[in-house]
């Protein structure tokens, strides 16, 4: 299995890392390739499993859109019908959509996988605990973010929101489960935090393991964390 990291020198941000580091502990004889920013992405000549983006500063995105805009027609055709599972954490999920209008009303071309867009409030940050309902599970997570996400439906979405942020404040759908295609706002380890949402993940990119390194004290975590997020007091944004 081959996993192809993009652009690690600027993706790095609220340890979404992490998540790559658990997948080589669940892979250890997995490829993983770790493409900069200047290099051609190795998914374009097949082979490539899986393609991870995750969160980046608003500037970023941009130089992101900037390397990744050449191939649009090439991920679409990937997303909807090839064998590679792109999955993109944060503030990435915003990439795959029609375009994200800037501050000043100005917007930048996006990917256009999907119809939705999003909108920056900077310097506004955004910042929420968030519990979100995926195929009878729950996901326990954060997001911190400088925008809002409009346009996702019940076809596209990954789940609903539980208590804490949706796509934007007036919607319960987060984030995008479609065709080859899997994108939250949740940001951090998502897959270390949620281990069934990770066997799920490893079942959905043709890895499945009967145990996760460590499963016992991950699934001891996530009760503890899930008693915390279900306090009364709680105050989730």
């Amino acid at each position: 299995m081959r996993i192809e990291v993009l652009y690690s020198e600027l993706c790095c941000l609220y340890g979404d890392k992490g998540n790559m580091e658990f997948l080589h502990k669940c892979l250890p004889d997995a490829e993983f390739l770790h493409t900069q920013l200047n290099e051609t992405p190795a998914f374009l000549d097949g082979g490539v499993h899986v393609v991870y983006l995750c969160s980046m500063s608003e500037k970023s995105q941009e130089l992101v859109l900037d390397r990744l805009m050449p191939y649009r027609e090439k991920i679409a055709s990937l997303a909807k019908n090839g064998d590679t599972i792109f999955f993109f954490v944060g503030n990435a999920m915003e990439l795959l959509g029609q375009y994200i209008q800037r501050e000043d009303g100005s917007r930048v071309e996006a990917l256009g996988l999907f119809d939705i867009h999003s909108v920056r409030q900077t310097p506004n940050r955004f910042n929420s605990l968030m519990r979100i309902d995926f195929q009878g599970q729950e996901l326990l997570g954060f997001t911190t973010r400088f925008s809002h996400s409009f346009g996702l439906t019940e076809e596209i979405a990954l789940g609903h929101v539980i208590a804490g942020a949706g796509e934007n404040p007036d919607s319960k759908l987060e984030g995008i489960c479609s065709g080859n295609v899997i994108a939250t706002y949740l940001s951090g380890p998502v897959l270390v935090a949620n281990p069934d949402f990770a066997h799920w993940f490893l079942n959905r990119i043709g890895a499945p393991q009967d145990r996760l390194p460590f499963e016992e004290t991950l699934r001891e975590a996530y009760k503890h964390r899930k008693k915390d997020f279900d306090r009364p007091d709680l105050e989730m944004a």
